[in-house]
């Protein structure tokens, strides 16, 4: 659902038919009228209440790339023309809109930056439903309101398709920071397009005109006209606009420290019932379950479906519900808020700023374990892997890889890699993958022509200068053999460690291994989920006793925002978003209830 492709597509239509062909198969091209559908007079009548009434001259711009759109667009009169512009200099068109169409996609939802330009090639009657009633519309409005999601939802895999009105990542195919850099896009379902000044011409008279030295790439080139030079994804993020400030001021009903299927879970249920929702997250949503790519066992999906399209689903169904999302930001440290006006805890990020609320959620899941091997650092990024995503089996196409873990996530990229290169060397320390695999992937594996699996053993030594990974030695522990084989990836699905550091000083009660212990585990009768802090609750792979599954995570995501409920009717605090807490967008109208 979220795979980038670098083809530019161009279409332009009436509002009822493309003019130019877009790529076979394409989102385009196979739901196109559910991306560019019309609205009657009546179901803009019903739109009108979220809006006000502007008119627009011919020529007049409405929306620019890289500039924050003013909403959602309902046009009654006129004519609007839709183009895709890249920081190229490219300008692809779209589609011309008329009356009863709308214009908006996923950026408007979350108050990001635009992707696409739009201009009046008449004079136009519109209105125009800002971001902060966007959410109350699709609630209140439930019938035109899904149509108009499903519409925003499949034009941003349209833009995500074409490649086009995102950055331009330039650097050497297979470079460690090109790959950090397209995977953070990726993950976080934006745009974006990549230019090796190896194999093309254009990248090359760029890196002329920027005067820039191979030795310095990657360079990323922003809508917004900037240049980064080999840019962390916190600094790419701000230059995209796709974190906003937050208001030091405002209180939230409850904050999520992290946006993997336990966080979402949390923001949907929360933000679906009235609780004013924050969720935070280092990196991207979907945490590690975000990297696999099929899960097969998760309810309601019985052909499976990718890690990332379930919790990109599950990201936009919060988003809709009203919760706010600040991704990439990561925070370092959890204590009691002493402003006394409302909020019990004040959660401090690494950007210097604060969040106030009356409850937190510690979602924070685990970070990727790695091998005891004193080169591993060289070789991370480029040669060494923590997820198989369509970036990494690209390259990988038609090599041997080698893969160490025993685990579901480690079947599942088994499975998908061996479908893109000539072999795979599965390594596992134990005597069978039966004791921590399921049973369905295991009897995938066995029927692989191409998987080979090494049980009770163990990598010893990586070989390789510059970065790039040359062999791998591995031994089998029984025998003491040991074995070289010249490979250029190697992926590691060993598990992972709590990720709780942040917690340091916090109160929060941890086990031997670093897990947030909760409900019986802290005190008999405590309430479930919640930590030995008072209103501050785990849930997820972070937590102690949790049980390592995707569907595991979503129930306990559901499950405390019911006992966060019962904790602020016990504190006597009242739930939802009001005038004083109202935020960056004010406060919430009473049509969405």
């Amino acid at each position: 659902m979220w795979a980038t492709h670098h083809a530019a597509v161009g279409i332009v239509s009436d509002g009822k038919a493309p003019l130019m062909a877009s790529p076979a198969g394409s989102t385009f091209e196979s739901r196109y009228h559910q991306m560019f559908p019309t609205l009657d007079a009546v179901e803009i009548d019903r739109l009108r209440r979220f809006g006000e009434r502007r008119t627009y001259r011919a020529g007049e711009r409405l929306v620019a790339t890289g500039e924050v759109s003013p909403g959602l667009f309902v046009f009654v009169r006129g004519e609007v023309a839709l183009s895709q512009h890249s920081v190229l200099g490219d300008e692809q068109p779209i589609i011309n809109y008329g009356p009863g169409s709308f214009l908006g996609e996923l950026a408007q939802l979350s108050g990001q930056p635009s992707l696409i330009d739009a201009r009046a090639t008449t004079e136009v009657e519109t209105y125009v439903i800002p971001t902060r009633r966007l959410s109350d519309l699709l609630v209140a409005e439930a019938e035109v309101g899904e149509r108009i999601m499903r519409a925003l939802i499949l034009r941003r895999v349209g833009l995500l398709e074409s490649g086009v009105g995102g950055p331009v990542i330039v650097g050497r195919a297979g470079d460690g920071d090109v790959l950090r850099l397209a995977g953070f896009l990726a993950r976080n379902g934006h745009p974006h397009h990549e230019l090796d000044p190896d194999t093309d011409a254009s990248a090359r008279t760029l890196l002329e005109h920027f005067h820039v030295d191979p030795s310095e790439l990657p360079i990323v080139l922003c809508p917004n006209g900037r240049t980064l030079r080999n840019p962390g994804e916190a600094e790419l993020a701000g230059c995209l606009g796709l974190v906003r400030a937050i208001d030091p001021n405002r209180v939230y009903d409850v904050a999520i420290v992290g946006a993997g299927p336990a966080g979402l879970a949390a923001a949907v249920y929360g933000a679906s019932e009235g609780l004013s929702v924050i969720v935070l997250d280092c990196r991207a949503f979907g945490g590690q379950a975000g990297a696999s790519a099929r899960i097969e066992n998760y309810l309601g999906f019985p052909t499976g479906i990718s890690g990332l399209a379930l919790t990109a689903r599950a990201f936009n169904q919060a988003q809709k519900f009203g919760a706010e999302m600040a991704i990439p930001v990561e925070a370092v440290r959890l204590e009691r808020d002493h402003d006394g006006d409302g909020g019990r805890f004040q959660l401090s990020l690494a950007n210097e700023e604060r969040v106030r609320a009356r409850a937190v959620v510690i979602a924070s899941g685990a970070r990727y374990r790695r091998l005891s091997v004193a080169n591993l650092a060289a070789f991370e990024g480029a040669g060494v892997h923590y997820w198989a995503s369509p970036l990494e089996s690209k390259l990988c196409v038609g090599k041997e890889v080698a893969l160490v873990g025993a685990g579901n996530s480690a079947g599942q990229a088994v499975v998908y890699l061996a479908s893109a290169v000539t072999k795979v060397w599965l390594l596992a320390r134990g005597k069978s993958l039966e004791a921590s695999m399921s049973r369905y992937l295991v009897d995938r594996i066995a029927g692989l022509p191409n998987v080979e699996v090494l049980l009770q053993t163990e990598v010893v030594a990586l070989e390789g200068g510059g970065g790039v990974l040359e062999a791998i030695r591995w031994r089998h522990a029984p025998s003491g053999e040991e074995t070289r084989r010249p490979m250029r990836h190697l992926f590691l699905f060993i598990g992972a460690d709590p990720n709780t550091s942040w917690l340091s000083g916090s109160g929060v009660a941890l086990d031997a291994k670093g897990f947030v212990r909760t409900g019986a585990d802290v005190a008999a009768g405590h309430r479930a989920l919640e930590t030995s802090r008072d209103g501050v609750f785990a849930i997820g792979d972070v937590r102690a006793g949790s049980t390592k599954r995707v569907a595991a995570a979503v129930g306990e995501g559901a499950q405390v925002i019911a006992t966060i409920h019962a904790f602020l009717a016990a504190t006597g605090e009242r739930t939802g978003v009001t005038g004083h807490d109202a935020g960056r967008d004010g406060a919430r109208q009473p049509e969405a209830r």
